[in-house]
C-alpha cells in the first residue's frame, strides 16, 4: 500500500477537507519533513486502506532543552472497520513505534468527538481547548515599519522579508513547552502544497497569515507570530492590520496562545465553532510532559 492508499482513506472519511486527502500534501508531511519521516499504523483489507493513525516527529522545547515530539493527526478509519477497536489498535501501535524512536511528548488538536477516546483509552490529558480571537483592524497611521510579502521563494532570498531570520526572532521560550522552527524548517512548513501564505515582518517580530472565508467573507487567520521579545499594542495593532490589509479582510482570527504576544479581541461565539479546539498531551517517558505549552497557534499543528 501507498500514500495514495492512505489518500483514498482520508478523502472518504473527511470529504469536507480535501487538502489532507491530496498525495502531493501527504508526501510532503509524510516524507519531506526535515523532522523525519511519520510514523504510521495502518488496516488494510481486500477493498484496500480501511484504517489509518499517523504522527508526524516535531522538534520541541521544554523548558529551553530540545525534547523529540510528534504530532498526532489524520486519524481515520472507514465506515467498513468501525466497531472492532481499531482506531484505538493503530493509535497504540504508532506510539510504541514513536517510543522507540526516541519521542518523548506527542501532541495534537481532537475535535468534540475524538477527544474522549483519546483521554479514557490512549492515556491523553486535556491540557484545555485553544482559545479563539476575532480581532478588528483599529484605525491608525501607516508607519512603514511592517512590510508584507507572499511566502515564496522570493520572500527567503537576500532582501527578502525572511531572508535574516535569525535565533533571536526564533527562540523558544526559557520556561514551558513549544514547537521549536528554525529558518530551514519554518521555510519547508511554508512550502505546503495546497497552502497560500503571507509574511508581515516588523522590526522585532514576524507574522504569518492566511485567508479563510466564511460565508463568503474574507478572514485574515493569524497562524504565528514569532517575535524577539513582548510587543506592544501599537506594534501588535500594526501587524493585524498589515495581515487584514493583504488579505482584504475586514477581520482577522487567531486561534491558540503565545505568551509573548497576548491577542486581545473579542472571543468567538462557540455557535460559530464547528468544534472546540482541544490539546491533548501524552508523555512516552513514563509520566507526564514535565512542561506545559506556553505557545502553541495554528501553524504548529498544520491547521492550515
Amino acid at each position: 500500500m501507498t500514500i495514495d492508499a492512505t489518500a483514498a482513506l482520508l478523502a472518504r472519511v473527511f470529504p469536507d477537507a480535501p487538502r489532507i486527502s491530496r498525495p502531493e500534501y501527504l508526501y510532503w508531511l509524510y516524507e519531506q519533513s526535515p523532522f523525519g519521516p511519520v510514523i504510521e499504523a495502518n488496516l488494510d483489507d481486500a477493498q484496500g486502506r480501511s484504517g489509518h493513525y499517523a504522527l508526524v516527529p516535531a522538534a520541541l522545547d521544554a523548558d529551553g532543552t530540545p525534547c523529540p515530539g510528534a504530532l498526532s493527526l489524520n486519524t481515520a478509519v472507514d465506515e467498513r472497520a468501525r466497531g472492532g477497536g481499531v482506531f484505538v489498535r493503530l493509535a497504540t501501535e504508532a506510539i510504541e513505534l514513536a517510543a522507540q524512536r526516541g519521542v518523548q511528548i506527542v501532541f495534537g488538536v481532537a475535535n468534540a468527538s475524538s477527544t474522549p477516546g483519546f483521554l479514557r483509552r490512549l492515556q491523553f490529558e486535556l491540557a484545555g481547548s485553544l482559545p479563539a480571537t476575532v480581532l478588528v483592524p483599529l484605525p491608525g497611521r501607516r508607519t512603514g515599519r511592517v512590510r508584507s510579502a507572499w511566502a515564496d521563494e522570493a520572500a527567503f532570498a537576500r532582501g527578502g522579508v525572511a531572508h535574516d531570520l535569525d535565533e533571536v526572532l526564533l527562540a523558544s521560550p526559557a520556561r514551558g513547552l513549544e514547537r521549536r522552527w528554525t529558518p530551514e524548517t519554518l521555510r519547508w512548513r511554508l512550502a505546503s502544497p495546497g497552502s497560500h501564505y503571507a509574511l508581515h515582518r516588523s522590526a522585532r517580530a514576524l507574522l504569518v497569515s492566511t485567508v479563510d472565508r466564511r460565508n463568503g467573507v474574507p478572514v485574515a487567520v493569524l497562524l504565528k507570530m514569532f517575535a524577539a521579545a513582548p510587543l506592544s499594542t501599537v506594534e501588535r495593532r500594526e501587524l493585524v492590520r498589515a495581515a487584514c490589509r493583504v488579505h482584504r479582510a475586514p477581520a482577522a482570527l487567531h486561534i491558540g496562545f503565545n505568551d509573548l504576544v497576548p491577542f486581545r479581541g473579542v472571543p468567538l461565539p462557540r455557535r460559530l465553532r464547528p468544534s472546540p479546539l482541544n490539546l491533548i498531551v501524552r508523555g512516552l517517558d513514563g509520566g507526564a510532559p514535565r512542561a506545559s505549552f506556553t505557545r502553541l497557534e495554528l501553524l504548529d499543528f498544520d491547521a492550515y
